[in-house]
């Protein structure tokens, strides 16, 4: 079923609040759009940049941060564009999952599509992956869409080919737009092998799970097949932005900072998440004795994909963003949970509205912090450089990773920005720091002296630390006013 017909379903009245929980999705992801590129952004501006051409997108750049359907967004629009405009596309898509996440709950009724699109709408995770110039928005609504389509075709048994053919276009799509829908595909393939082996033979059941996925399957290779075909063809390989080896310390931290962030929950302390993860394992575990329609899909999601992990000993495991299918998952899960509260006696509908209305407010502080941080917001750092130095300056850095970022924030506000990591004479210097690590009031590099000007803190989930250091002794100096929370 369409995601139109299933909205479709959904009766006149019920329509205006879903159209003020996506109006609110909407905002949210305006607001958190603002400031500067962030370093990952920025990045992909510089390569896409350099790249010069459509073509040069797919077989020239060969670098892990190159979300193809984002660089030709990128492409489009130019060098420099106005931060808001390169993060419209993620913007635009981040949204629309939300009525594809409403259309998948109107499976059920009218008070899952709501409760549902409400949790999709809100969700910090979402918001923020929905707000910034990168390829995660358009591969969740690419995913959402390929769920909604599957599900649908697990409850009728509707001819094959259809359904066959449009999820291998949304795994192609999502593969275009980000390389994790990978993980969304395995998922969905156990998904519908699970769920049929429910009620025929392990091997029918494995027939009719090749046929349905054997258009992704080819969709996969195609799109790894062009990316590593274009390393192999260029002089640099495929390089990758940052690698850290395996750790189970790391994977824990960032499936924690991951639940957080998909549920309001990031003034909590560590103990609680782990409750909480505790009580989604229960809710996956009640879902399977249920027989429910997604409960396979649940578990694949919310335990295969960290699982694997662990297995493969995956490297940069301890990257949140890496877990966004099991957090469609649990917002899934726990939208039906509260739905079916909603369904029971009075209590039962009292604790869900008040379980629901904690996960609103929740969410909304979460995400109200980390619009107020901007990602770090570089732009500060080149408003107050030409603040200072109208005609243009030059800047000291101590790391390669802040040039992107400079450089796009200089060519946004058209600003003359020279950069140098050596000893040539700078006005001043910005210093990467460490998480949460204060800004000290007096850098030396090169035997100059700098005093401190500004300071900045990145989000959970995207942004840096940095702070700004002049020559000149600053006339006032910033506090810092952007601190993080407990996760």
């Amino acid at each position: 079923m369409r995601t139109s017909a299933c909205l479709a379903a959904i009766p006149s009245a019920a329509r205006l609040s879903l159209a003020a929980i996506v109006a609110l999705g909407f905002a949210l992801r305006i607001v958190s759009a603002r400031g500067g590129l962030w370093i990952d952004e920025a990045w992909s501006a510089v390569l896409v940049d350099r790249a010069a051409t459509p073509l040069g997108v797919f077989v020239a750049i060969n670098h892990d941060n190159n979300h193809y359907l984002n660089s030709l967004w990128m492409l489009a629009l130019g060098f420099g564009a106005d931060p808001l405009a390169l993060r419209s596309l993620s913007i635009a898509t981040g949204t629309l999952t939300i009525l594809v996440a409403a259309a998948i709950g109107a499976r059920r009724s009218t008070r899952h599509a709501l409760v549902t699109a409400l949790l999709f709408a809100i969700s910090p995770i979402l918001v923020n992956y929905g707000s910034e110039a990168r390829g995660y928005a358009p591969m969740l609504l690419a995913a959402t869409t390929a769920i909604l389509v599957v599900g649908r075709w697990l409850e009728t048994r509707a001819p094959t080919r259809p359904v066959a053919w449009t999820v291998g276009a949304l795994t192609l799509v999502g593969l275009l737009a980000q390389l994790t829908m990978l993980f969304v595909t395995v998922a969905i393939g156990a998904w519908i092998a699970l769920t049929l082996r429910q009620a025929s033979s392990t091997r029918a059941a494995a027939i009719a799970t090749v046929r349905v996925m054997a258009p992704s399957i080819v969709a996969v290779l195609l799109v790894f097949g062009l990316l590593l075909g274009a390393a192999a063809a260029s002089t640099t390989g495929l390089q990758v932005g940052d690698y850290c080896p395996f750790a189970f310390s790391s994977l824990f931290a960032a499936i924690g900072v991951m639940i957080a962030t998909t549920i309001g929950a990031t003034a909590l302390p560590g103990w609680a998440i782990a409750a909480v993860a505790l009580v989604v394992l229960g809710g996956v575990w009640h879902a399977l004795r249920r027989d429910r329609p997604m409960a396979w899909f649940h578990a694949v999601a919310i335990l295969g994909l960290p699982t694997g992990f662990i297995l493969m000993h995956v490297a940069n495991s301890g990257i949140p963003r890496y877990f966004l299918l099991p957090s469609i998952a649990i917002l899934l899960l726990v939208g039906d949970a509260i739905a079916d509260l909603f369904a029971r006696g009075s209590a039962k509908r009292i604790a869900g509205a008040v379980l629901l209305v904690m996960l609103t407010l929740g969410s909304l502080q979460s995400v109200r912090t980390e619009a107020t941080r901007r990602r770090g917001d570089i732009d500060a750092a080149v408003i107050r450089m030409r603040a200072e130095a109208p005609a243009g300056t030059t800047v000291h850095v101590d790391h390669l990773r802040s040039v992107a970022a400079l450089r796009v924030a200089a060519a946004t506000h058209r600003y003359r920005l020279a950069i140098t990591d050596d000893c040539r004479p700078a006005r001043f210097a910005l210093v990467d720091l460490e998480t949460g690590a204060p800004a000290e009031s007096i850098v030396t590099r090169c035997a100059r002296r700098y005093a401190h000007r500004l300071v900045r803190r990145g989000g959970m989930l995207s942004g840096t630390d940095w702070a700004l250091y002049d020559l000149a002794m600053p006339r006032f100096v910033e506090h810092d006013r952007h601190q993080r929370g407990s996760w």
